[in-house]
């Protein structure tokens, strides 16, 4: 009888190891989501940057004006520089944050480019020209990021003409915003949105180089 409740006893210790390291992993798995979601300050502000480029197109379509929407287009992308600072000040590196901005930039950038430049055709096709230039980067590069996508390998390796290239383009961009309001803007528009589209040509193509190997 006394073998026999040892047996017992130890069966029910595996058990309760068992138990123990399924709850470890329940833990592991919420404190992860939560940190990934909920606590993580620059994961919060790039999807605030999403929420901006929705308040943003909105304004445009419905012909609000460009002072207003330079102004949150330029609080709209300074969140891309904080999301950056955060996450190194408050060591909040993760590889879902690193993605999601990448995603969330082009996401902001190429609508909100889109619908400014189909704006424009009706207005100042000068300008709408200019915002065509700024996207430059995107336009060459989306084939490698397609290539990229159906090899399964890594779509949002970042660079630092990358980083360079999309620091450029948001200053062209919001200056392009007000030099619809300011015409005395036009020239640095031009100069900002000639030095956008030729870094980006370098950006788009090295990226597409990278995609191809």
């Amino acid at each position: 009888m006394a073998k026999k409740k040892s047996n017992n006893s130890k069966v029910d210790y595996n058990s309760i190891n068992k138990n123990n390291k399924n709850t470890d992993s329940d833990l592991k798995f919420t404190k992860e989501i939560k940190n990934q979601f909920v606590l993580n300050v620059p994961n919060t502000l790039t999807l605030l940057r999403l929420v901006f480029m929705f308040i943003i197109a909105y304004l445009i379509f419905f012909d609000y004006s460009f002072i207003v929407i330079g102004v949150l287009f330029i609080i709209a992308s300074f969140t891309d520089a904080l999301d950056g600072f955060f996450a190194r000040k408050l060591n909040q590196k993760t590889d879902l944050g690193a993605r999601l901005d990448q995603v969330i930039d082009r996401v902001f950038m190429i609508p909100l480019a889109a619908l400014l430049i189909w704006k424009m055709y009706y207005m100042n096709q000068q300008l709408a020209f200019l915002f065509l230039i700024c996207l430059s980067r995107e336009i060459i590069g989306s084939p490698g990021f397609v290539v990229r996508i159906i090899r399964d390998v890594d779509a949002y390796k970042v660079k630092y003409i990358g980083k360079v290239t999309t620091f450029i383009q948001s200053v062209a961009v919001a200056v392009l915003i007000f030099a619809v309001a300011i015409p005395q803007l036009n020239i640095i528009a031009w100069i900002l949105a000639v030095a956008t589209g030729l870094i980006g040509l370098v950006a788009g193509f090295d990226y597409l180089k990278d995609s191809l190997k």
